[in-house]
């Protein structure tokens, strides 16, 4: 038999996991996870993870995310520094990685999953970053995410 629990809240998905191999065990003679019961728990990015993460985010690094999201997945460091030049675009690899690390300690989503920004650089020049890119399946996710955070603000100035 398979059972589909879909739409718990990020913050219940392992308490509810865990209650339901305990279920199993109690009912089973065979242990779960050995040839038995599985549970599989999302390990990727979702609306409500993507904008825990954008909250959690300084307002140039959430800028930096809604660039690469408007340009379908890319934004090349010319479109990152603004319309004058100066707008503060480095430093995001390390922003993006510790802010996704302290998600994971406070269980917003599971360790280890995946920095939805990529630095990308020339491979034939001198390695500089060129851009940043996110994976096609992750826009409509951070679009969502973004949309949803911005309708937050607006409605507590």
């Amino acid at each position: 038999m398979r059972i589909v629990i879909e739409d718990i809240p990020d913050d219940l998905g392992s308490e509810i996991a865990l209650g339901v191999l305990a279920l199993v065990a109690h009912h089973s003679p065979v242990a779960p996870g050995a040839g038995g019961a599985t549970v599989l728990v999302e390990s990727d990015w979702t609306p409500e993870r993507a904008a825990h993460l954008v909250r959690d985010l300084p307002a140039r690094a959430v800028n930096v995310l809604r660039h690469v999201v408007d340009g379908s997945g890319w934004a090349c460091v010319e479109t990152l520094r603004g319309p004058n030049g100066e707008e503060a675009w480095k430093g995001v690899n390390i922003t993006l990685a510790n802010a996704v690390a302290r998600g994971a300690r406070r269980g917003l989503w599971p360790a280890g999953i995946q920095v939805p920004l990529t630095p990308t650089a020339h491979p034939d020049e001198d390695r500089r970053i060129r851009g940043y890119a996110m994976p096609g399946a992750l826009v409509a996710v951070f679009t969502q995410a973004l949309t949803t955070v911005a309708g937050e603000i607006s409605r507590n100035p």
